[in-house]
């Protein structure tokens, strides 16, 4: 009889370490999950920062082409306001309408950077959400407790409100995203 009990004792605790191992195993292959996916995270935040800085890079040189395209007009606008003689007013005449083509050129040219920047910040605050929400998934399917995973989430919550609120030049329909997603985040973890 005692040596049944040995043998179920040495059972149990044989099975215990296989759980245990079993679960150690489960969390290393979880942990390296999350850290995956938020280097892949960081990757295209850093790409779409990018992006965002050659959109940016681009509306510069527009607004230069575009300067140097009003510097044109303008000294055309000088000569032909002179009134050159009859040779000298053929060219003028043709510098005029070289000066207004360059300048309505200027004026696409400016209206297109003004596109691009747009573009650039629209992506930019696209790559921000999209990160903050690989953030929220990996601290739900993380093993932290509920008011741990509560405390990361809102830490998440505010480091991008302070970029996405409208008094911090963000827009009011990317704050109410944010916020929507955190009260889904909210309510994930109070569930589970």
């Amino acid at each position: 009889m005692t040596n049944t009990n040995v043998e179920m004792t040495n059972a149990w605790l044989a099975n215990n370490a296989r759980n245990a191992e079993q679960m150690a195993r489960n969390e290393a292959v979880r942990r390296s999950r999350a850290e995956s996916a938020e280097a892949r995270a960081k990757a295209k935040a850093k790409k779409a920062k990018e992006a965002a800085n050659k959109e940016m890079n681009a509306a510069r040189r527009a607004a230069i082409e575009r300067s140097a395209a009003e510097a044109a007009a303008a000294r055309a606008a000088r000569v032909a306001a002179r009134g050159e003689t009859s040779a000298r007013r053929n060219k003028t005449n043709a510098a005029n309408r070289a000066a207004k083509k360059a300048a309505e050129n200027a004026k696409k040219a400016q209206a297109n950077a003004e596109k691009a920047a747009a573009n650039a910040k629209k992506a930019q605050t696209n790559a921000l959400i999209q990160n903050i929400k690989r953030q929220w998934i990996n601290v739900t399917t993380s093993n932290m407790s509920r008011n741990e995973k509560k405390k990361k989430g809102t830490t998440i919550y505010r480091k991008a409100s302070v970029k996405l609120h409208p008094n911090k030049g963000g827009t009011n329909e990317n704050f109410r995203l944010l916020t929507n997603l955190f009260e889904e985040f909210k309510t994930y973890v109070n569930r589970n």
